[in-house]
């Protein structure tokens, strides 16, 4: 799209070079001014991409205590504790506010792969927490970034774990997405 952009633009500058450069003539001897109106659309623009992600999904994994056999992956799930997943890369011109919105498989818990144990966590995009709305995150920003963009780091926190949880791998799905409001 940016280069869609950039080629309008350079095909204006190059219409004004030759104007400058070729001769212009009047009807009359006298020294005609000439005035030229240049438009150019910038179309609206809102992207996101994920360095942790495939497609807009991520997997998050962490690990409680040690289970025998079964190799660590992930991070260790520790009460009160921030994890960085990633960066996300957003991308927007727009003039109106958007939504990052993040769809959370287990409705914004960890679960056990092998018995019912939950662990609630929050979402933190850029260091701001995203509102819960049911089974969802969202992040909703007016910004417009730079036409390189903007880089926000991606993160969950945890609050307490329960006593009752068990030990072993816990695991959330998550779909981000982007949308104009």
């Amino acid at each position: 799209m940016m280069r869609g952009i950039r080629g309008a633009i350079a095909k204006a500058f190059f219409a004004l070079a030759l104007l400058a450069v070729l001769p212009v003539s009047a009807q009359s001897p006298n020294k005609t001014s000439v005035t030229i109106h240049l438009s150019v659309y910038v179309p609206p623009t809102l992207k996101l991409s994920l360095d942790f992600a495939s497609g807009g999904v991520a997997q998050i994994t962490g690990h409680l205590g040690t289970t025998p056999g079964t190799p660590k992956s992930g991070f260790e799930l520790k009460p009160n504790a921030v994890f960085t997943l990633g960066t996300a890369h957003i991308v927007s011109n727009l003039s109106s506010s958007y939504s990052i919105v993040v769809q959370s498989m287990n409705g914004g818990t960890l679960k056990h792969n092998n018995s019912e144990s939950e662990i609630a966590y929050s979402l933190l995009v850029g260091g701001v927490p995203a509102a819960r709305y049911g089974d969802a995150f969202r992040v909703v920003s007016s910004m417009r970034t730079p036409r390189e963009g903007l880089a926000l780091p991606v993160s969950i926190a945890l609050g307490n774990i329960p006593s009752s949880a068990s030990a072993g791998v816990y695991t959330d799905n998550l779909l981000f997405n982007i949308m104009a409001n």
